[in-house]
């Protein structure tokens, strides 16, 4: 042995004995009640961490030397640029674990748009915008069927859509009758009887090419944006979404078809709007003639500009007259906001710092004003052109009322109406199925007697709530215009027939408390004479009228004001 492992030896000897007799000495302290510890400030202990320290030192030297022998006789390698690693814990058996995670603070903003603001797909539209994406081959697949997660809470109230589609009547051998009578009786000069409404089709009509046009509502500027949060109802996002419930619904009927979407997306003034919309689908004619089907999306505001911009390009010749085309407007402004809601004080602020973009909203509830006259010019139009529209409100909207959202002021058998239910609302199952009973008259070509105009100013959601935003989050929504549009029978009839118009007073609305049973009445009465299950239906509405229990004030009154309805009847 040489002399320098003997004196490697010699020191390890010496450390062994000085850590055991300091050990010694610990063990007689325990017994004799003392408590000194063998702390990292000990002499023997720092001996012990040096003399490891440098060991490691020299073992690291070695295998790096090692390794840098053979890396320069092997043949030369590109550098790869690696990330660095974060801050790696490790735990007392050298254990490498996760590296630490960051919270993240959770945006929240004060919006009538959505009640947390999440990121969107889409950036939100601040300058003049209109794009055009790429054509999308959709192909029939049989997609796997999902598992449902159980979940360890209760389940929430699904979302809904009153009525449903299979509401309408299906064709019969006497629809054909009934047409074939009223084309003879139009050959021979007399006026046909009027068509209260459209038939169900088995098969779906048949399409290659869709073109989908997406139209967003009003949107805050910049200043009030940090105030009430960004807006999320995009164009492209409805868009996507239509896009996404058209493929679901062509794998349905087992159709191939390709889908092409134009997001328009503009701040400003209704008929600012209509301008530039019509000027950029100029640029985007040929895409237009190649569709076979036209898809178009709109929310809110959104709603009576994408009326006018597609009358406009009928009446233009951009849109050839026998297309097929459908709108689907969600929480649309047909006859404005609520009534009153100009004069509060949030509106005031808001509008002033808008520029009257808000007020010009408000218009809609004079009928003799220029955009509500534009507003049914446009309706007419489309109507004479076989256009089929989908009316949709949501039960709580905080902004729009849903005698505005549907369109209660007019009705022809090409407007087909509906309420959207939101699973998170609460909503009392009297009221629903009241509101799916006055939309089932109004499609049938019947009247609701001005129930839900009288009950509208009851269902108003809060400021903060998203009543006027999750509507265009539903594919039930979205899907429910598609089968309106390509599922019901074609009639050069209905086409002739004018739409019917009749003027609402909104500042009469809900005024009066008799009014409410006295309409209620008749809506009871006309469910029982025009459905094939009505007298069903009214059996469940006063059984859920009396499970109802309303926590608010204006539902206590609603509900005090209908207790006489069950014993008239």
């Amino acid at each position: 042995m040489s002399n320098a492992a003997k004196g490697k030896r010699g020191t390890i000897d010496q450390l062994l004995r000085s850590v055991k007799s300091q050990v010694f000495e610990d063990d007689q302290n325990q017994e004799n009640g003392s408590t000194t510890d063998l702390s990292a400030d000990s002499a023997p202990r720092k001996l012990l961490n040096s003399w490891t320290f440098s060991k490691t030192q020299q073992l690291q030297t070695g295998s790096t030397s090692n390794a840098s022998l053979k890396s320069l006789k092997s043949e030369p390698v590109s550098p790869k640029l690696e990330p660095k690693a974060g801050p790696v814990c490790k735990d007392t058996e050298n254990e490498e674990l996760e590296p630490p995670k960051e919270t993240k603070d959770r945006a929240q903003s004060w919006s009538f748009w959505s009640r947390n603001t999440r990121p969107v797909d889409q950036p939100t539209a601040v300058e003049t915008e209109a794009t055009l994406s790429e054509p999308v081959r959709q192909d029939p697949v049989v997609s796997p069927k999902k598992k449902k997660q159980k979940l360890s809470s209760a389940p929430s109230r699904p979302d809904l859509v009153v009525p449903q589609f299979e509401s309408l009547p299906c064709v019969t051998p006497g629809t054909y009758v009934y047409s074939a009578v009223n084309n003879l009786l139009l050959l021979a000069g007399r006026e046909p009887a009027p068509v209260g409404h459209l038939s169900r089709k088995i098969r779906a009509s048949s399409f290659r090419r869709v073109l989908i046009i997406g139209v967003h509502g009003f949107f805050p500027t910049k200043m009030i944006r940090p105030l009430i949060g960004e807006p999320t109802g995009t164009s492209a996002r409805f868009a996507k979404a239509a896009e996404d419930a058209i493929s679901a619904w062509a794998q349905e009927q087992g159709m191939s078809i390709e889908t092409q979407k134009i997001a328009l997306e503009k701040e400003g003034k209704i008929f600012d709007r209509v301008e530039f919309f019509f000027e950029a689908m100029q640029k985007w004619h040929e895409e237009v003639e190649k569709a076979d089907f036209i898809y178009v999306c709109a929310h809110s505001q959104g709603t009576p500009v994408a009326m006018m911009l597609i009358s406009k390009m009928i009446e233009h010749g951009l849109i050839a007259d026998n297309k097929r085309i459908a709108i689907l407007g969600m929480a649309g402004i047909n006859i404005g906001p609520y009534y009153g809601m100009d004069q509060s004080l949030f509106i005031r602020a808001y509008s002033s710092i808008e520029n009257e973009s808000m007020l010009e909203l408000f218009q809609f509830q004079n009928f003799q004003s220029l955009q509500s006259r534009k507003y049914l010019e446009s309706v007419r139009n489309l109507i004479a052109h076989n256009v089929k529209i989908t009316l949709v409100g949501s039960v709580n909207d905080q902004l729009v009322p849903l005698y505005s959202a549907i369109g209660c002021h007019i009705s022809h058998p090409n407007i087909y109406k509906a309420v959207y239910i939101d699973g998170k609302s609460n909503t009392p199952d009297f009221v629903a199925r009241i509101v799916k009973l006055s939309c089932m008259l109004q499609n049938l070509g019947y009247t609701d007697h001005g129930v839900i105009a009288e009950m509208s100013h009851a269902l108003a959601g809060p400021l903060t709530g998203g009543g006027h935003s999750r509507i265009y989050n539903s594919p039930d929504v979205y899907k429910l215009a598609l089968n309106f549009a390509l599922k019901t029978m074609d009639s050069s009839l209905v086409v002739r027939q004018p739409v019917r118009f009749h003027e609402i007073d909104v500042s009469d609305v809900g005024s009066n408390p008799f009014t409410l049973p006295w309409c209620t009445r008749g809506l009871f009465f006309d469910v029982k004479k025009r459905l094939d299950d009505g007298e069903k239906e009214i059996e469940m509405v006063f059984k859920e009228f009396d499970n109802w229990n309303p926590e608010s004030k204006v539902l206590r009154d609603v509900k005090y004001r209908l207790n006489g309805i069950k014993d008239k009847l």
